[in-house]
């Protein structure tokens, strides 16, 4: 159980839901209508939550974490979550999915990357 100290304090923002599924198509090379026909909804509606324009149910939102592989907690802005925390779970969206190789050969990227950035 969560005491006052520790407590943690969520709202659902529709522009930054609609800008996480964004993200998320581009990083699956998704488009917006292939998104539509997978959640069963219309493209128009998926056009609208990009947008910011509507909110979803939560079962929507289910199969949009589900079928984009984001952590339904992304979707809420915790206002405890730190900005490497945010970080970390755009990189782990970015490789879900993707083959071990692909995986390690983007480790072996950031790494040499990172020799020459520090």
């Amino acid at each position: 159980m969560n005491t006052p100290n520790t407590e943690r304090h969520y709202t659902v923002d529709n522009v930054r839901v609609g800008n996480i599924i964004k993200e998320a198509c581009n990083n699956l090379r998704m488009t917006q209508e292939q998104l539509s026909e997978v959640i069963d909804v219309t493209p128009g509606f998926v056009g609208h939550l990009t947008r910011g324009d509507r909110s979803l149910s939560l079962t929507t939102l289910v199969n949009i974490a589900n079928t984009l592989k984001i952590p339904i907690q992304n979707f809420f802005a915790d206002t405890d979550q730190t900005p490497d925390e945010k970080t970390l779970n755009n990189f782990a969206q970015l490789i879900e999915g993707r083959s071990n190789e692909t995986k390690q050969a983007v480790l072996d990227i950031v790494r040499t990357v990172l020799q020459y950035l520090d």
